[in-house]
């Protein structure tokens, strides 16, 4: 798994940073390719940085309530710009932020049909 460094400026204390992030999940199962496996490529990036999802939301100028659905397996399809300012949010660069947009793309082509409860955002 790439290492996330963050080089922007300094986080703002009220968005609530965490101390201790949890162990990276194992996305290395190629079974495994739908949204749920982007879900956890993503909360990984977000608690190695230390960050909550709240505060990843404010750096991403994505709501709180996407990176949420997003986490937890719940947007088959996500878009592509939501997955850069994403990728932005987190400080991701050249072969960590690839590999990441790589990923929303195999959950989008993975998740065929939508399963009951799942939103489906299309790319354009």
């Amino acid at each position: 798994m790439t290492q996330v460094v963050h080089t922007g400026p300094p986080l703002p204390r009220y968005l609530g940073q965490v101390t201790s992030a949890a162990p990276a999940p194992d996305t290395t199962n190629p079974a495994d390719e739908g949204p749920a496996r982007f879900g956890r490529l993503l909360r990984s990036h977000r608690t190695s940085l230390g960050a909550t999802q709240r505060l990843l939301a404010a750096r991403s100028t994505v709501s709180v309530r996407a990176i949420r659905d997003l986490e937890h397996g719940r947007v088959d399809r996500p878009r592509r710009d939501t997955v850069r300012l994403i990728a932005a949010g987190l400080g991701l660069s050249g072969q960590a932020r690839a590999d990441f947009e790589r990923a929303a793309e195999r959950s989008a082509k993975a998740a065929g049909t939508s399963a009951p409860g799942t939103h489906r955002l299309f790319t354009p």
